[in-house]
């Protein structure tokens, strides 16, 4: 394998975290950010992994380099929904809520039937504590057949959630 093809390693590490292996996709998370130096994705993917694996200290540096990453293409392309809508759960994360709030309403003003700026902003509404606004957020992008179960089964975001009965209805619903 040519090991600076960024798409393998990006790739790997998604299948790796929604699986559960979160080591593994950190490890791989880190190495796609490594080779795409403007990619936030993988340092706000990487981020989470550390999360989950309890490594507060990595997730918080991969979260900012995410951030910096993320307001980098912003400035390029202030209309970016994946930059807003992902970049506001890492903003979640490095505590400035009101902004990631803000990014939120303008990804979804953008954005309004984006499947993936609907499941990143629930993740958000999930994380602040707005159970209902996740939750009927999800329900649009469940509705449609759309959302990956294993990936929901093992994103941390959703863990404010998971006692919902309206949360486990959905999540019985997908494959």
């Amino acid at each position: 394998m040519n090991p600076h093809l960024f798409d393998a390693y990006y790739y790997f590490a998604r299948t790796a975290f929604s699986t559960g292996h979160m080591a593994r996709a950190a490890e791989l998370f880190g190495a796609a950010m490594e080779l795409r130096v403007d990619d936030f994705q993988s340092a706000m993917f990487l981020a989470m992994s550390r999360r989950a694996l309890g490594q507060e200290s990595a997730a918080r540096d991969a979260v900012r380099v995410g951030i910096r990453r993320a307001e980098q293409i912003l400035l390029l392309n202030p209309h970016d929904g994946r930059a807003l809508s992902l970049g506001a759960g890492a903003l979640v994360d490095d505590e400035q809520t009101e902004r990631a709030l803000q990014w939120s309403r303008s990804a979804l003003e953008l954005y309004a039937d984006d499947t993936s700026a609907l499941v990143n902003v629930a993740c958000v509404h999930a994380r602040v504590g707005q159970a209902d606004e996740a939750l009927n957020l999800l329900e649009r992008v469940f509705a449609r057949g759309c959302g990956k179960r294993d990936w929901v089964e093992n994103d941390p975001d959703y863990d404010s959630l998971r006692a919902e009965p309206r949360f486990q209805r959905l999540l019985s619903g997908l494959i």
